[in-house]
């Protein structure tokens, strides 16, 4: 409980932030959307990231609690921003046990702030720890019914990824960013990457490309889809 105060202030006063990093539509080079990524605000001001914010949360049994704070904190800062474009936010499947109820508090903040459903991308992250695959299909059902999107993260870092890719069916897939880095110098990476577009492309799904950094990884996907 020492060693956790801070992570523990953060939880009881709601003290979370979002930074929102763009999208870009490649075609017109406009801003599709916002990755809305989460930081817990200590006392003192200073940030606390997110690998020790789930460690903690892990580690005293409040995935679930810090899970629905972080959609939460997402929707309102977006709200409070006037973000217009795609809000995508992260979520950790296992940290949900009933759709219906875990997913309640989300729902009724974006029906609250006025979201259009098809706005609001829920990205499944940590696919490598779903062990139970009908459970996070019973989660995206949920978040469908109502109208949301659903993006996978990471697809080609492994098995699990394309797994889930054929299981679940997203709207949007993210392109691994080990796959993106060098693309332009890798003819392997090219050809994993022509592989997941075209498989995208013939079943209408958006492709996501992580972490381009350099105009020459740029004009290589470009080329490719």
């Amino acid at each position: 409980l020492f060693l956790d105060k801070e992570f523990f202030d953060i939880i009881n006063n709601e003290s979370l932030t979002s930074y929102f990093q763009p999208i870009i539509k490649i075609s017109d080079d406009s801003i599709y959307g916002y990755e809305t990524l989460i930081r817990g605000v200590k006392a003192n001001g200073e940030l606390m990231y997110p690998n020790e914010l789930f460690e903690k949360s892990k580690r005293n049994d409040l995935n679930f609690k810090l899970d629905r704070l972080c959609r939460e904190t997402s929707l309102k800062t977006a709200a409070t921003k006037k973000v217009h474009q795609k809000v995508f936010i992260n979520f950790i499947p296992t940290a949900i046990y009933d759709p219906e109820f875990c997913l309640a508090s989300t729902e009724k903040w974006a029906k609250q702030l006025e979201f259009d459903p098809s706005q609001i991308v829920f990205e499944v992250i940590e696919t490598e720890l779903v062990k139970n695959q009908q459970h996070l299909k019973k989660i995206l059902e949920f978040y469908r019914s109502k109208g949301y999107k659903i993006a996978l993260d990471d697809v080609g870092e492994g098995y699990s990824s394309l797994n889930m890719l054929i299981e679940l069916k997203p709207d949007i897939i993210k392109i691994d960013r080990n796959i993106i880095d060098g693309i332009d110098k890798n003819e392997l990476k090219q050809s994993v990457y022509k592989a997941l577009y075209n498989v995208a492309k013939e079943h209408g799904i958006t492709v996501l490309a992580e972490g381009v950094e350099t105009i020459y990884e740029l004009e290589t996907i470009k080329a490719i889809g």
